[in-house]
């Protein structure tokens, strides 16, 4: 007798592998890692603070890139907030800072200073799309004025107004850079700067041939000459023509200027120009000998006797006319060097040249060397403090 078999555990089973294999599938779809985006780096700029003396900063360690005795330089992303706390010393007191763009110090960055712990003050300011220059002031106590007493019943209350402090001789500074001030060690000061180089061109002056100068530019040119430690040199030209330019000097120790003329890029070398203007000069005159007649001079024609002549001219060439408004008279330096070479016999024609002089402002002291054509050399130096000559050599 045959039995029907029935199908149902078959079904079973197989619907059961079915939904079994469903799951799978589903866990695998909302399990499976998703590719990662990548997460585009944020840039980083510079942030270079020069440390003043009277106090010190304190800032996140993660800003930090590099520092030494005198500058902090700190790595921070744009756009986030930057903050560090200002510490004074005992005795001293925050005045104050300044945020510039180093590729462009007229554009000043905005910033907040606010109480921190005891005297530290806490600055915030937005990292902005470039590197940026910090310069910290501090004062000492005794420098703050006290505020005055506000009167019992004012009538009006008048806004205050802000002083601006002007140019020295209405100069105009241009081609300032973060590399130009970093030179200076955070030292730079714009109207010391104008202050002394007007002073020392004499701008001012009706006679002065920089009378015209209302612009006064920092060049791009590197100074390759020969540098000395302790001074930082820098090529600077006026009304926007490079030709017309002078060596700009900063002594860091006395925190004086020295600027010396240039000749222009057309000018040769060894210039002849008596009488002129020029930065060469050349000093002639007569002085009456033993029974001649004549008269005195400010340089190179000497005669002796009635009977026989003979003649002595002296020519001085490549006299920097920076030393010469040193010494303050050009004819007595002129006349003066002539009458050495006469009272060391010289005789002929004689042609001088000015080899090297050093103005040192410290000492009120001038120096320097005129190579004779004869070979000698005369070894000279001014005193601005007895106003008098010295000569040396032959």
């Amino acid at each position: 007798m045959y039995k029907k078999k029935s199908r149902m555990p078959v079904i079973v089973t197989g619907a059961a592998v079915a939904a079994l294999v469903v799951i799978l599938l589903l866990l695998s779809f909302f399990t499976k890692k998703k590719p990662e985006v990548p997460v585009e780096e944020t840039a980083k700029h510079e942030v270079l603070i020069y440390k003043a003396t009277g106090g010190s900063l304190e800032f996140p360690e993660s800003y930090l890139e590099s520092e030494n005795d005198t500058e902090v330089r700190l790595s921070v992303e744009e756009d986030s907030m930057v903050t560090f706390i200002v510490k004074p010393q005992t005795g001293k007191v925050f005045d104050g800072l300044t945020i510039n763009l180093s590729k462009d110090i007229n554009q000043e960055i905005s910033y907040l200073v606010n109480d921190a712990q005891g005297d530290n003050k806490r600055v915030n300011f937005v990292m902005p799309q470039g590197d940026v220059l910090v310069n910290m002031k501090f004062i000492s106590e005794e420098e703050l004025q006290p505020e005055p007493m506000p009167a019992e019943e004012p009538e009006e209350t008048e806004a205050p107004v802000e002083e601006i402090k002007e140019a020295p001789y209405g100069l105009m500074l241009h081609g300032l850079t973060g590399q130009i001030l970093a030179s200076y060690g955070g030292a730079f000061d714009d109207i010391a700067f104008l202050q002394a180089l007007g002073d020392d061109l004499h701008i001012s002056s009706a006679r002065s041939e920089y009378r015209t100068v209302t612009d006064v530019y920092f060049s791009d040119e590197e100074y390759e000459g020969e540098k000395e430690d302790g001074k930082v040199y820098h090529y600077i030209y006026f009304n926007n023509d490079p030709r017309w330019r002078v060596l700009s000097t900063y002594f860091k120790k006395e925190k004086t200027y020295m600027f010396t003329e240039l000749p222009d890029e057309e000018e040769t070398e060894t210039i002849s120009a008596a009488g002129s203007d020029q930065a060469s000069q050349s000093a002639t005159g007569t002085l009456a000998g033993a029974g001649g007649t004549g008269t005195s001079g400010a340089g190179g024609v000497y005669s002796q006797g009635n009977s026989s002549t003979s003649t002595t001219t002296f020519d001085i060439m490549q006299v920097s006319k920076t030393f010469l408004k040193y010494v303050g008279d050009q004819d007595r330096f002129y006349e003066e060097c002539f009458q050495y070479v006469l009272l060391k016999g010289g005789s002929g024609n004689i042609v001088g040249t000015m080899s090297n002089y050093e103005i040192i402002p410290e000492k009120e002291k001038a120096t320097f060397t005129i190579t004779l054509s004869t070979g000698g050399v005369i070894e000279g130096s001014y005193s601005r403090k007895k106003n008098a000559f010295s000569f040396g050599g032959l």
